[in-house]
């Protein structure tokens, strides 16, 4: 049996050191939190406020963070599945309101995994009036840049099933999605489709085709925000671990 075989349905492991008990952040400043896990099937995540749920991005339906556009069975040939995906909380402008328990919650079909830390916001040294002023002006306007808050970071898969790379993205005005393979502009076709909450299908992947570095660009008037997913398209193995 191959490694690669073994890794298949391996539920989800979180991937780096985690959050520590209790971050420290300052008032007027900005701070962002992050978690990455991988596992098959492929995991999304989401965050909690004081066990809260946090919607994020334009549309603000915790569906289109749930959104699949796999089947798990593709014209009859098993599929792999086997992914790591990575999440930011941006949290700008500090306050009171903002401190509490933060949690990461990463889950799939087979498994909810989480971890959690406590921000505190603690008063700076010194108050700057640059940070104030522009906390004040950024609360009174309408507006936020183009941030991604969760995408595929790798992703393994059977050589011609149908993948689904995430992108989502936040920001007023609502962010425009773009995506490059291997940095050529990719344009919906027969292969290729940019669903509505950002992310990539690719249909009937290779090896030869499909494999390498996939870029998600989020953009608007405000700001621009990349991020990287690289694809590995793989040949099945039968019991013996030998291409079928």
């Amino acid at each position: 049996k191959s490694d690669l075989q073994g890794l298949q349905g391996s539920k989800l492991f979180f991937r780096g050191d985690g959050f520590k008990p209790e971050t420290l952040a300052t008032r007027y400043g900005s701070i962002v939190l992050e978690c990455e896990i991988g596992g098959s099937p492929l995991p999304t995540i989401h965050w909690l406020k004081n066990g809260v749920r946090i919607v994020q991005g334009s549309s603000r339906y915790i569906r289109d963070d749930e959104a699949s556009y796999e089947d798990h069975r593709i014209g009859g040939n098993s599929m792999f599945r086997l992914s790591s995906t990575r999440s930011r909380l941006f949290l700008d402008c500090l306050d009171d309101t903002d401190e509490a328990q933060y949690t990461c919650v990463a889950e799939n079909a087979l498994q909810r995994k989480s971890r959690k830390t406590f921000l505190r916001v603690e008063n700076p040294d010194i108050f700057m009036y640059n940070d104030v002023h522009k906390c004040t002006g950024k609360r009174s306007k309408r507006g936020e840049p183009a941030r991604i808050y969760m995408w595929t970071v790798s992703r393994i898969e059977f050589e011609n099933n149908k993948v689904q790379l995430f992108c989502r993205a936040e920001g007023t005005p609502k962010p425009t999605i773009s995506w490059y393979h291997n940095d050529n502009p990719i344009q919906d076709d027969d292969n290729y489709k940019i669903a509505d909450n950002g992310d990539l299908i690719i249909r009937d992947i290779t090896w030869m085709e499909n494999m390498g570095s996939y870029t998600c660009v989020a953009d608007n008037i405000l700001g621009m925000d990349t991020t990287e997913a690289f694809l590995y398209p793989t040949p099945r193995e039968d019991e013996f671990g030998f291409p079928v």
